[in-house]
């Protein structure tokens, strides 16, 4: 089963991001000096985006430098029920896409979670209706693209919804979990959102989906620091559910 490994960071926001201040190189260099392994920065797209190719040119100039292996990826939130997702037409030179439940995916586009929350007070949607159609648009998002995939901060969204991760039904998170390893994506744990909890992180590791760590940091400072995560690993090390190893007590400051 794969380790989710502390001295790695799959999700790292740059100033490409209009709500981050750290340049490309700055987190690099953060990545460095806390040795870790790998660094993703991936930064928020929309369909229109027109700098990608200057945030793919940013990260291969620092491919070459020691320290860890720097990736290039971008953030696309869910679209719809279908799986479409918010991303430009240009992503020469980007390695991972990060689908992102940013708001609810319904049939006919993204809607607020507040419009969302409202339906579910009102009783014109269930809650098991809303965690399904969640599950299908995750689902079907993962064929959105042939690049790298991974699913960021799976249900972050629940909460703004009022509704809890347990929720989720058991056969319906093992179908997400065995979609997600068809497709050959990964998983992260987030720090920022403290989510997947353990239990769905542990159906993706029964499905062999590998799960890595992402910061989610806005500012180089927080590279690499995981707290929530560091529980995580903690619980499924516990469960037997991922190897130990070196790797899991390295990486950013307690």
């Amino acid at each position: 089963m794969s380790v989710l490994a502390l001295d790695e960071d799959f999700h790292v926001h740059s100033a490409f991001s209009d709500d981050a201040v750290s340049t490309v190189a700055d987190n690099v260099r953060a990545a460095r000096e806390r040795g870790l392994r790998t660094l993703c920065v991936a930064d928020h797209v929309r369909g229109d985006t027109a700098w990608v190719p200057r945030l793919a040119a940013a990260v291969a100039a620092c491919r070459d430098q020691p320290g860890p292996r720097v990736l290039a990826g971008v953030e696309a939130k869910i679209l719809d029920t279908a799986g479409r997702l918010d991303l430009p037409p240009d992503l020469d030179g980007i390695d991972l896409v990060l689908i992102a439940d940013h708001q609810f995916p319904a049939d006919d586009g993204p809607a607020h979670p507040d419009r969302v929350r409202a339906a579910l007070d009102a009783g014109e949607l269930t809650a098991a209706e809303a965690i399904e159609r969640l599950c299908e648009a995750t689902g079907n998002a993962l064929r959105a693209t042939g690049r790298g995939r991974v699913l960021a901060h799976l249900f972050s969204l629940l909460p703004k919804l009022g509704l809890d991760e347990a929720m989720v039904p058991g056969p319906l998170l093992g179908r997400l979990a065995e979609q997600t390893a068809r497709a050959g994506a990964m998983v992260e744990v987030n720090e920022k959102w403290a989510c997947p909890s353990p239990r769905t992180v542990a159906a993706m590791l029964r499905a062999g989906v590998p799960v890595v760590a992402g910061s989610d940091s806005h500012h180089c400072r927080d590279v690499g620091v995981y707290r929530s995560v560091r529980l995580t690993a903690g619980r499924l090390r516990r469960d037997g559910l991922t190897a130990g190893g070196p790797s899991e007590d390295t990486g950013g400051p307690a």
